[in-house]
Formats: structure tokens, C-alpha cells, sequence
């Protein structure tokens, strides 16, 4: 992670526990306990994390997470290439 870290040092990067929600249709409920990387600009503008997330969907495997609490969640329970995973998030 000091890679992904010194490579977005406009962002405080950490992992933090998470639940993840399992299901789906109108009412998904259950959650699971997880780990996410999260990405919280250092300047607190929301706008940041809107343009990390725009230039994460254009990579050539997109990187797709959440935005709340004004952090960006990446939930790692369903990551199954983690080396390609972080090539597209050192590009």
C-alpha cells in the first residue's frame, strides 16, 4: 500500500473496516464484514473524489467504488486480481 499511498498524496489513504452489503433487489439487507481502501482528500473537496472517480471508470478495467462521508470506498471482500488491481490504480 505505500505505493498506492505516495502515489495519491493529495489523499489520506487507509484501510478501514467495513460492512459490505450482500444481495440485492429493492431491499438488500445483509452485510458481511470487510476491509476497504479509502481515499479521503487532504483539502476535504468533495470535488476530488468526483474526478477520482470519473478517472477510475475510463481505466481499461475500471475501478468503481462509493463515495460517503466524504471518503472514497474501495471494498476489498470481492477482489479476486489484486496485482491487476493495483496496476489500474497506479496508472
Amino acid at each position: 500500500m505505500p505505493n498506492v499511498a505516495s502515489h495519491y498524496a493529495d489523499f489520506d489513504v487507509r484501510i478501514e473496516s467495513c460492512q459490505s452489503q450482500i444481495g440485492s433487489g429493492s431491499l438488500p439487507v445483509d452485510r458481511l464484514p470487510s476491509a476497504a481502501l479509502t481515499f479521503t482528500p487532504r483539502d476535504g473537496r468533495g470535488s476530488r473524489l468526483d474526478a477520482l472517480s470519473t478517472r477510475w471508470r475510463a481505466l481499461p478495467t475500471p475501478v468503481i467504488g462509493r463515495i460517503y462521508d466524504g471518503r472514497m470506498w474501495l471494498d476489498l471482500r470481492c477482489l479476486e486480481d489484486e496485482e491487476r488491481f493495483l496496476e489500474m490504480l497506479l496508472k
